[in-house]
């Protein structure tokens, strides 16, 4: 990107949407993306509104190369399978979390060296990752949800892997975790991922879908033909885009496309395989003798050439943290749950549920005081308190809310539980 102009976003978006089919299917995110605003061409205002926002943001906190302060963001691994081969191993999904940690601090053994011309662009962003320690209602976990499916593959063109109801699994809270779903794809798509500006209307896609040949670096990664894609750099690529990140070549084709990031160097298409430096100096974009930067995450270069994320791109992540991906900020997703608190879990329950509004929440045999009763709705916001001294048996009514699902967080003595409930009229 060379220059953001506010007054001529929604005429780019609009382009955007026009375009996108003329691109390789390896990630799917653009494709999706232009499915999305053909149903629900607001999904143009709300990117719209993102980006000035975005650029505000950065206007004002842009950052520099190091990064100030670390971001640690819980997980979830959604892993399908009907085989027992697409039920990848532990040790594969940890692989992936370590790939990530490397690639977003700039710790990955094959950045660049200091004698690059494009050294002084790479940036720790100061982001990390975590298999979650405690799910959406205060148990503990391992991050990792494992679930038989009928179906032998998913399409990109679907989001069947993300319910339940259709061969997929729901997904957690996603204001308090990256939701995963590691699955057999159909074709050659590699993955794809939901964009911040998605969170509000459609809450229960947000995350990022992977094909499991393309997870990690061991196990399956690299069978069936991806060989190319064995390092866990799909990942990389779909997380950057979950916070915000556009291809480098700004997703418009045969027109130089912009990707509201600065320091990428102008790209005319995506790059391929794995060039050698420099590539495609002076291109008609406006590239100097260095050419493109197709060694960048948000290129299509294979794994082994893919090794940096720029200053610009981190600033423009750490903005999502701080926009609409700032419940992350506050998510105890990677906090273990002590036993104070498993006890509490363990100690109440809520009847009736599913309930008109009318619930009760009874202890047993939990003397820990005062309680704090915090009803919590899916997006995160927390839309009404309740304080009781009682330890026995609590009554609320919450027939003023619509019908849907909203969590009761219970709060005694510093510990913490969380139940859902269903309020169905």
């Amino acid at each position: 990107m060379k220059k953001f102009l506010s007054t001529t976003m929604v005429l780019w978006l609009t382009f955007l949407s026009l375009s996108s089919s003329a691109q390789s299917n390896k990630c799917a995110s653009a494709q999706i993306l232009e499915q999305r605003i053909a149903k629900d061409p607001s999904v143009l205002l709300r990117m719209a509104k993102l980006e000035e926002q975005t650029q505000n943001w950065i206007a004002n906190n842009a950052q520099s190369k190091k990064a100030q302060s670390i971001t640690t963001i819980p997980v979830v691994v959604h892993v399908l399978y009907k085989t027992a081969t697409e039920n990848i191993s532990t040790n594969q999904i940890q692989s992936q979390i370590d790939i990530l940690n490397e690639d977003f601090r700039n710790l990955n053994s094959d950045s660049l060296l200091p004698s690059h011309p494009f050294w002084n662009f790479t940036a720790d962003a100061g982001i990390e990752f975590c298999l979650a320690t405690r799910d959406p209602y205060g148990n503990p976990t391992t991050g990792i949800i494992r679930t038989y499916t009928d179906s032998s593959y998913f399409s990109s063109d679907e989001t069947n892997m993300k319910f339940t109801s259709t061969g997929g699994k729901n997904n957690w809270d996603p204001t308090k975790y990256l939701n995963i779903w590691v699955c057999n794809l159909t074709g050659l798509t590699l993955g794809f991922a939901t964009f911040p500006s998605d969170l509000v209307s459609d809450p229960n896609q947000d995350g990022v879908v992977c094909r499991h040949q393309c997870f990690g670096n061991i196990g399956t990664a690299g069978t069936g033909g991806f060989t190319d894609n064995n390092g866990g750099r799909t990942m990389t690529h779909e997380v950057g885009h979950w916070l915000n990140l556009r291809h480098i070549w700004g997703d418009n084709q045969p027109s130089c496309g912009d990707d509201f990031v600065a320091d990428t160097k102008p790209a005319d298409h995506p790059n391929y395989g794995c060039e050698t430096f420099p590539f495609h100096a002076s291109n008609p974009c406006g590239t100097n003798s260095n050419g493109e930067m197709y060694m960048n995450y948000m290129d299509y270069s294979d794994d082994n050439c893919l090794v940096m994320f720029t200053v610009g791109q981190a600033n423009r992540m750490i903005a999502a943290l701080n926009g609409p991906r700032v419940g992350l900020l506050s998510s105890n997703g990677c906090t273990p749950v002590g036993i104070n608190e498993f006890n509490l879990q363990n100690n109440f329950n809520v009847y009736p549920n599913p309930s008109d509004g009318d619930f009760n929440i009874r202890f047993n045999n939990y003397t820990h005081g005062n309680i704090t009763i915090n009803v919590v709705n899916l997006l995160g916001a927390t839309i009404k308190v309740i304080n009781s001294a009682s330890v026995d048996m609590v009554n609320i009514n919450l027939s003023e809310l619509d019908n849907g699902v909203y969590y009761l967080q219970i709060i005694s003595n510093k510990n913490t539980s969380t139940k859902k409930i269903f309020v169905i009229k």
